[in-house]
């Protein structure tokens, strides 16, 4: 599927706790605010059902799939059978959940734990679906106690040069594998800067690249923000560094903004 650059993934949330309020939507609500963002611009819908924000708690399959289900059984009953699934990411490394959305028909796993789930790995081989490896450093209950590293960009790099080679041995295609550096997951301020510096590193490879800074606590402890409604300005400023730095895919709480980033630097390049 050959998407504009950087491509544009909006956030959605069927959770009651996710970080920002702005990306939590309720199941009456869900179809309506899918295409909003598409009309908006979006390219894909990156869908979840369990928070994943610093320090919360894990939820289990059956709950999560409790959450997925009758909104995306109402999706698609709304659009119809169509290749339209296929644009939409699900949120998740419980190979239970992988199965059955990409069952549904969805083209996309989010992976927060980067291929740690060889089942999940396998699952989307069977499904011929992209995967995105994200590097995060534990659990989310633990994950912003302390991080440290000796060298954040090329321990990230190797986790996911080795992750990648996992989900190459399980049969998924490259050209379906895409990497995230883990903005926010188990990273101090500075840790996060270097990644956000170092895009070229990340895009040596050839994979697609995907950075996901969206309103998130590091422009809190850069510009003291804590507000994360406030946030929106600062994420704009970041993603228009990031897609000048030909960044692929930019995942995004605010669509309308991000595709008018993309629109213009694609006259004044």
């Amino acid at each position: 599927m050959s998407l504009p650059k950087p491509s544009v993934w909006a956030v959605l949330n069927l959770t009651p706790d996710s970080f920002y309020t702005g990306s939590r939507v309720k199941s009456d609500e869900f179809v309506e605010k899918c295409i909003k963002c598409l009309n908006e611009g979006a390219d894909v819908l990156d869908i979840g059902a369990e928070s994943t924000r610093p320090f919360s708690n894990s939820i289990s399959a059956e709950e999560e799939w409790t959450r997925l289900n009758q909104p995306l059984c109402d999706l698609k009953l709304s659009i119809g059978e169509s290749e339209f699934f296929k644009r939409i990411s699900i949120d998740t490394y419980k190979h239970e959940t992988a199965n059955k959305v990409l069952e549904m028909g969805v083209g996309c796993i989010n992976d927060i734990r980067g291929g740690e789930n060889v089942q999940l790995l396998k699952t989307v081989s069977e499904y011929n679906a992209r995967i995105v490896l994200m590097h995060s450093k534990g659990s989310p209950k633990e994950m912003q106690i302390e991080p440290k590293y000796n060298d954040v960009v090329h321990e990230v790099l190797d986790f996911l040069k080795s992750r990648t080679d996992l989900a190459l041995q399980q049969g998924i295609l490259k050209t379906n594998i895409i990497w995230d550096c883990g903005i926010g997951f188990g990273k101090t301020l500075d840790h996060n800067l270097q990644l956000i510096n170092n895009v070229e590193t990340f895009n040596k490879d050839g994979f697609a690249l995907m950075y996901a800074i969206s309103r998130k606590s590091f422009i809190d402890k850069l510009l003291d923000i804590p507000q994360v409604e406030l946030r929106r300005d600062p994420t704009m400023i970041i993603h228009t560094i990031l897609a000048m730095h030909q960044v692929d895919i930019l995942r995004v709480h605010d669509v309308a903004e991000t595709v008018m980033i993309r629109n213009i630097l694609k006259h004044i390049r």
